[in-house]
């Protein structure tokens, strides 16, 4: 892969916090070792006009896809966003054929990234007349399953191919080259550097851990890194791909979703759901990043979601 680096080594593992109680970031000064990065209540929700923005969605249909755009569709009708464009792309074609969340929509296949590719360039040359460029992307694609169930052997596919996808040297031309946003989703429990040797989630943490080493790769290459690469290879990556130089791109590690198949499946009591992420809360806070560039991360972070009581919390943890 153009973008494979067999020299990149991950950080230790280090949690930075940038208090942030307006919209506006504090001087390097402030920042210090602490467990919070900032809590989505606090900051206010005033953004400057954004203009035009092209946004694609992989996985838009899931329970995660389909809260980040139903919160962006409300802002839109509040005024914030007069002109969104968004391209959905997931295996099967959105239930409600009346009044569509999305404005393209892409058929994905389960399969290689090299399959992904495809049919997202065949998607893109159907939707628009000339070559679209992405301000947005959101992989909010991924699946679960535990390792006895047959599932599990999908989840590579299901979880990490559309990243690699999107990131490749084949999709990178299709991302704006002023300040772009690209968000993927890994998991806490693969940010462990341990797994307990009992664990029945091994195949679903494999998955996982592939996400976070690419957005920490291509994150380092980026011109948003915090220390960027200045090795020569990736130089003449950021000068070959103009996105590169912008481009913001951080995964986000929740624990557990509060979704109606997790509530089915685990059953939870009210104790158990103080401490599961509300849908959204999450599509506020990527909302948040769309509109307000000062407030991203670092390009290559990995951003843990904690919620405890009920008030969810996104710290950098590496």
């Amino acid at each position: 892969q153009p973008l494979h680096s067999n020299n990149f080594i991950a950080p230790k593992d280090l949690t930075l916090t940038f208090k942030l109680h307006s919209s506006k970031r504090q001087p390097m000064s402030a920042m210090h070792h602490s467990r919070r990065l900032f809590h989505s209540r606090f900051i206010s929700s005033t953004a400057s006009f954004i203009p035009r923005q092209t946004l694609l969605v992989l996985g838009c249909n899931g329970s995660l896809g389909s809260s980040i755009i139903s919160n962006l569709r409300q802002q839109q009708g509040d005024g914030t966003h007069t002109s969104m464009v968004i391209v959905g792309a997931d295996l099967h074609p959105p239930r409600d054929t009346v009044f569509p969340p999305v404005d393209s929509f892409i058929q994905l296949e389960k399969g290689s990234p090299e399959q992904i590719i495809d049919c997202l360039s065949r998607g893109f040359h159907k939707a628009f007349e000339t070559k679209p460029v992405f301000d947005v992307v959101i992989c909010a694609n991924g699946g679960f399953a535990t390792d006895e169930n047959p599932i599990s052997d999908e989840l590579v596919a299901m979880n990490y191919n559309p990243v690699e996808a999107i990131s490749s040297d084949v999709m990178l031309p299709f991302i704006s080259s002023q300040d772009a946003l690209l968000v993927a989703f890994g998991a806490t429990v693969a940010a462990k550097h341990q797994v307990d040797d009992d664990s029945k989630m091994i195949k679903y943490i494999a998955s996982k851990k592939l996400v976070h080493d690419r957005i920490q790769m291509l994150g380092s290459i980026t011109g948003k890194a915090l220390c960027p690469s200045k090795k020569l290879h990736d130089i003449i990556l950021r000068r070959q791909y103009p996105c590169l130089h912008k481009l913001t791109a951080f995964a986000i590690l929740p624990s557990t979703l509060d979704t109606e198949t997790n509530r089915k499946l685990m059953k939870p009591t009210d104790q158990d759901l103080q401490s599961w992420t509300k849908m959204d809360d999450l599509s506020e806070e990527i909302s948040k990043w769309i509109m307000m560039k000062e407030l991203r991360p670092s390009s290559g972070s990995l951003i843990k979601c904690v919620t405890e009581n009920g008030l969810t919390e996104f710290i950098i943890s590496r």
